[in-house]
């Protein structure tokens, strides 16, 4: 019984230390049993959500990938760390969907390798726009399209820092999870700040240019503070306990919410290309205010045909 508990728990736990066999024989029948079962009725749920989401975020993002390409052509630097960012989730994407055959290190691993650099992605977007409002000369001068593939080159490599690399696997311990997935918010922040503030001396920019800028930063910060934070305070709330309260129930159906969250993630990142549209200012409030326009021009019309002088 003791290699079929082990099981269940071996690819959950950090990779550098599982939960002991201890741990397990401390739970009582009726608890092993409650705790089989709910991994087991998770296990299946799991499976269902991660189908039902693929369905949806796959074709989003390959159209997103697609139009954000097509971008590439007007020198929008910016434009390269998103596609880099949603390459980054499609590739987090079909490690979830391998992973509901078969649980294995090497998949574990690379979902968190790819989850550390969408983050950082996500920092480099916020920063970008930064320089946009605030340095609008340098960033015209220096941020060009190779320095913005080199960026995105060194970036991919990233996560390697955070990680222990024992042949032939990758090992991300929740800690140094927690630390990669920390780093870039204070970032996001004060770009977000610095380019609220900045956005009252940038007379070049036409108000819509304004919010579709500060839309993309409030974006960002909203996806990272609601998705990608709980799962790092998860995984330091984890490092710090022991093996006994992984094995609660209560904290598990957290811990398992709060992945469910992170597969929101890929999705959330496609709306940042609405914001990268050159006409997407004018996109958003056309879809709200359709039918106000059009009674307008109808008015508009109307009034014009009665007022003209009959012949």
């Amino acid at each position: 019984m003791t290699e079929d508990q082990i099981t269940y728990n071996q690819s959950d736990r950090s990779y550098s230390s599982n939960v002991s066999v201890d741990s397990f024989s401390s739970l009582r029948p009726k608890e092993w049993e409650l705790y089989k079962s709910f991994l087991e009725k998770q296990s299946f749920a799991r499976s269902v959500f991660v189908w039902i989401l693929s369905v949806v975020e796959i074709p989003i993002m390959l159209f997103s990938l697609y139009a954000l390409c097509c971008l590439i052509k007007s020198q929008r630097t910016a434009s390269v760390f998103v596609i880099h960012l949603i390459l980054s989730d499609l590739i987090q994407l079909i490690c979830v969907i391998l992973m509901t055959w078969e649980r294995t290190f090497m998949l574990l691993a690379a979902y968190l390798y790819t989850v550390i650099v969408g983050v950082y992605f996500m920092a480099f977007v916020a920063f970008e726009r930064y320089l946009l409002v605030s340095h609008p000369i340098w960033h015209k001068t220096h941020q060009t399209l190779k320095s913005s593939c080199l960026i995105s080159l060194i970036i991919w490599f990233v996560p390697l820092i955070f990680g222990s690399i024992r042949p032939p696997d990758l090992y991300f311990e929740f800690l140094w999870v927690s630390v990669a997935l920390w780093i870039p918010y204070p970032v996001i922040i004060l770009c977000f700040v610095g380019t609220w503030r900045g956005l009252s001396h940038a007379i070049s920019l036409t108000p819509q240019k304004r919010r579709m800028i500060l839309g993309t930063l409030f974006l960002v910060m909203l996806s990272y503070t609601f998705i990608i934070l709980p799962y790092s305070i998860v995984c330091l709330f984890n490092h710090i306990t022991d093996d006994k309260f992984w094995l609660n129930l209560s904290f598990q159906k957290v811990y398992r919410f709060v992945r469910c969250l992170l597969r929101l993630n890929p999705l959330a990142d496609c709306l940042l290309y609405l914001f990268m549209r050159t006409d997407a200012a004018d996109l958003l409030p056309s879809l709200h205010c359709c039918r106000r326009s059009d009674t307008h021009q109808i008015s508009v019309r109307y009034t014009t045909r009665t007022t003209q002088p009959s012949s």
